[in-house]
């Protein structure tokens, strides 16, 4: 069972080409499949898969058909025991058109396995909660994380978002953030209920305290590991040492899981050699300027990097790819994207304009917001589920543009929406969101206007602050608003499919 998810993916930047496409429509080709250029480069690519046929990691649709699978630590894994928001390393080549490629190895590790503890409630919004495996925070989104069932064990009772709970056995992948919180990609069950003699533990630390091959990790306090019958790997001189970073897998000798005795310790090395040629997708920690920060713990020199949006300010916390080759043991960025975005339009298709590889959105009868989509965009297809890249987006929309989507993405700082994400759904409500730049009118009725829309609003409109707080009315929201800086969110709910022109909820966003 499986919540769907997406990920904001970024291919090899590339220029689109404008042969036509296949399909004898006028769209340009976006260099996805008869191109007729493939001369491939070598490259190593860490990120999620964002789908499958073959493997689509980081906007690239890696061909696995001669592919060896690592699956934590198993070097005999297949294809079939990967799956989408899994955490990937994927050795092999790009083709030139920067979204197709070939798989030499694809290995998985997770981050974290261990019963939850602490189970948060949803937040305000319905969409967060964390719990805790040991000392970690682990942060899940009801719209970005993925969640599974092992294989292994069969269970009647459904296992997402809503139903985690406390002792779960459960693994992790995803990304760290500047705090230390896991943001998981995927959570797949292990056991409904933690059995600590049985089910297997693994978690990543600095060793410290080692005595007599009993040692502790600096992260997790109270948990003491007994490493006297464990399998040493890649450990220098297979002699343990305080401040080696470490993997260890093991089972608990008692019911509380204050002792861990471990069957194998891994030394964790760089998962990159030098001159790699690199696409890396993560979190920005220890950021102190664009020459020095962090992404899933490696170091980065962005300080020549070409940025995507233009106006992008690098800082911690943003999810981004970076692209570029080690040097010295740092990864010097040739460019650095932003993953996701801030815009958010979900509309129905007015038209199509192929020659700028663009589409355009109604959110309001008579009023447009302009789409660009390039081969960074990720497409989920919710009604066909057959388009699977940017081109067969445009080519499907030139020949019936009355479908409903919804973009997530930015202004490159030109004043051009770019998209990282398009979902093609069933149509269910009007969403713009992006910067604000005009607010008028009185209590009974007026405009906010975002993205250049004049979304009207009356009496029945509901004004929110960020924090979900109503305001008085809307001449309050109005001046509480910054044109050019406050972020605002409007949604026309749907009834029986049909919008009426009229905001329901008008509220700021942090």
């Amino acid at each position: 069972m499986k919540t769907k998810v997406i990920y904001y993916a970024v291919a090899a930047a590339t220029a689109l080409s404008v042969t036509a496409c296949g399909s004898g429509s006028d769209v340009a080709d976006l260099g996805i499949g008869g191109s007729g250029v493939t001369t491939p480069s070598a490259v190593v690519s860490s990120g999620t898969i964002s789908a499958f046929g073959s493997i689509f990691v980081n906007g690239v649709k890696f061909d696995t058909s001669s592919a060896t699978f690592d699956i934590d630590g198993n070097p005999d894994g297949v294809e079939t025991d990967l799956a989408i928001g899994m955490r990937v390393k994927v050795t092999g080549s790009v083709n030139a058109d920067g979204i197709n490629g070939n798989a030499e190895s694809v290995a998985y590790d997770d981050e974290l396995q261990g019963p939850a503890s602490e189970v948060s409630p949803p937040d305000v919004d319905g969409v967060i909660r964390s719990f805790k495996v040991f000392d970690t925070t682990v942060l899940i989104d009801s719209t970005t994380t993925n969640f599974d069932v092992a294989a292994d064990i069969t269970t009647t009772e459904p296992f997402d978002f809503s139903t985690i709970a406390d002792n779960n056995h459960v693994e992790i992948s995803g990304y760290y953030d500047s705090a230390g919180v896991l943001r998981a990609t995927r959570v797949e069950l292990e056991s409904q209920a933690f059995n600590p003699g049985n089910d297997v533990i693994e978690i990543k630390g600095t060793v410290t305290d080692l005595s007599n091959d009993r040692f502790s990790l600096s992260n997790i306090s109270g948990l003491t590991i007994d490493a006297s019958a464990a399998v040493l790997e890649d450990v220098p001189d297979n002699q343990l040492a305080n401040g080696l970073f470490v993997e260890v897998k093991g089972r608990c000798t008692d019911a509380s899981c204050t002792e861990l005795t471990a069957s194998i310790i891994e030394a964790e090395s760089g998962d990159f050699n030098e001159e790699d040629e690199v696409e890396l997708e993560g979190i920005i920690t220890a950021y102190v300027d664009d020459s020095s920060f962090r992404v899933n713990g490696y170091p980065v020199d962005a300080s020549s990097a070409t940025k995507e949006p233009l106006t992008m300010l690098l800082e911690n916390d943003l999810l981004v790819e970076v692209e570029g080759k080690f040097i010295n043991g740092t990864l010097v960025a040739t460019s650095v994207e932003l993953e996701g975005g801030d815009i958010i339009v979900a509309a129905l298709v007015a038209s199509v304009e192929a020659s700028t590889n663009s589409f355009v959105l109604q959110p309001v009868p008579g009023q447009f917001v302009t789409v660009n989509v390039d081969t960074s965009t990720e497409i989920e297809d919710e009604i066909n589920e057959t388009i699977e890249n940017p081109a067969e987006l445009l080519a499907a929309l030139a020949l019936a543009p009355v479908d409903y989507l919804t973009i997530e993405g930015y202004d490159d700082g030109t004043g051009i929406i770019v998209a990282n994400s398009v979902e093609l759904d069933e149509a269910d409500k009007i969403i713009v969101q992006g910067v604000a730049s005009g607010c008028s009118g009185d209590t009974a009725s007026g405009t906010v206007t975002v993205l250049g829309v004049a979304f009207p609003y009356d009496d029945s409109t509901s004004f929110e602050d960020q924090n979900e707080v109503k305001y008085a009315d809307a001449v309050a929201f109005c001046a509480a608003l910054t044109a050019g800086s406050t972020m605002v969110k409007i949604v026309d709910e749907s009834s029986d499919g049909v919008t009426d022109g009229i905001a329901d909820e008008i509220e700021i966003e942090e």
